[in-house]
């Protein structure tokens, strides 16, 4: 199943995506002004308290961050990293200066 979020134009961060039935898969990302991509998740969408995913992957954990640049990008959702109940995609670096729609490659959750 395909979800969209839309960055903005002079935005950072996407409207929520409601995950809570999914699995992400992959975002596909489109041309984007620059930085990276983090992923924050919350709980619930009422309380607005959407905070950064973390990496434990590796040593010294951080957020989790998908070097995105000015180009497109196809991003492989780390299959040991769940994802929350509801999403918003964060672009670091500069606002948009056009809107920015990623795509989001969903399954149902097992």
């Amino acid at each position: 199943m395909l979800l969209y979020a839309l960055v903005s134009s002079g935005q950072l961060v996407s409207g929520t995506v409601d995950l809570r039935q999914l699995a992400l898969k992959a975002i596909m990302v489109p041309t984007v002004v620059s930085g990276d991509l983090t992923l924050q998740g919350n709980v619930d969408q009422s309380s607005g308290n959407f905070l950064r995913t973390l990496d434990f992957r590796g040593q010294g954990s951080g957020d989790l961050r998908f070097a995105t640049g000015p180009g497109s990008r196809m991003i492989l959702w780390p299959e040991t990293i769940p994802t929350p109940p509801f999403a918003r995609l964060e672009t670091l670096g500069s606002p948009q200066t056009n809107p920015a729609t990623f795509v989001l490659l969903t399954q149902p959750r097992r």
